[in-house]
C-alpha cells in the first residue's frame, strides 16, 4: 500500500510581538478553531538547525503514551501489560 505525500511547506512571517500565523489549510488538516488548545516544542535538526513540532493537544495523555510504546500502532494497551508484567517479576527476582 503505497502512501502519496504532498508537499505542504509553507512561509511564515513573524511579526514584531515574535507570533507566527498558522495558515488557515494546516489548521482545516489539523481541525483547529479558536480557542484550540495546542502542544509545541522545539526540536533539533539534523545539520544543527531548529524546528518547532506543533500538534493538538491530546484528550487523553495516557492513551497517547500506551498508543506510541505499541511497536505495530495497535494493541498498546497489551504491550503495556506485558512491560509491568516483565518490571513486576524482575522487581520479584532482585535479591534485597
Amino acid at each position: 500500500m503505497a502512501t502519496e505525500i504532498q508537499d505542504v511547506t509553507r512561509e511564515v512571517t513573524v511579526s514584531t510581538n515574535r507570533q507566527v500565523g498558522l495558515v488557515s489549510d494546516f489548521a482545516r488538516r489539523m481541525g483547529i478553531r479558536p480557542r484550540t488548545r495546542l502542544l509545541e516544542t522545539l526540536i533539533r535538526l539534523p545539520g544543527g538547525s531548529y524546528g518547532v513540532l506543533l500538534m493538538r493537544r491530546p484528550t487523553s495523555f495516557t492513551g497517547l503514551l500506551v498508543d506510541a510504546l505499541a511497536p505495530s500502532g495497535a494493541g498498546g494497551t497489551s504491550f503495556l501489560r506485558r512491560l509491568r508484567d516483565e518490571w513486576g517479576s524482575e522487581r520479584e527476582r532482585r535479591p534485597r
